[in-house]
């Protein structure tokens, strides 16, 4: 599932809607199943679910379905950005990409002309019913790939 670029509250609201009264409607869990990205190209956040089945086996809100783009990335898990004014978030961020950055096998993912657009994704890993007493862990995806070995 696809939300499209969220460039409205509404369109925001309803895919979240659609996205929870599902994943509750769910007789068991695997996490993660959501995740979301900025797209820099479009300048909207987007939102991804894994649907656990087929696409004609359930109302899928209207929405688009589409596959999540795959490759390696790295992860951290770091406090919800609303819970700190995002400092753990963007400590976690700058730690992420310092790894990176100094790694001899991974480079940072570059989106180029005729490649799969792929971004830094996020997705909250705490259950929803934990998050009123504060306790929400993000997890960050930084898209890497392998460097290439001389």
């Amino acid at each position: 599932m696809y939300s499209g670029p969220l460039t409205s509250e509404e369109r925001f609201e309803a895919f979240n809607n659609w996205f929870s009264r599902f994943h509750a409607s769910l007789q068991y869990e695997l996490f993660p199943r959501d995740f979301m990205w900025y797209n820099e190209r479009v300048g909207a956040q987007e939102w991804f679910y894994a649907l656990p089945c087929d696409p004609a086996e359930v109302d899928i809100g209207g929405f688009e379905i589409r596959d999540l783009p795959d490759g390696l990335f790295a992860v951290a898990s770091c406090l919800d950005a609303d819970l700190d004014q995002a400092q753990d978030w963007l400590r976690t961020w700058e730690e992420l990409i310092q790894w990176v950055s100094s790694s001899d096998r991974f480079a940072m993912y570059e989106n180029r002309e005729g490649q799969t657009e792929r971004y830094p994704m996020f997705h909250i890993v705490s259950p929803g019913r934990l998050i009123p007493e504060g306790i929400s862990i993000e997890d960050l995806y930084l898209p890497i790939v392998r460097k290439e070995i001389e």
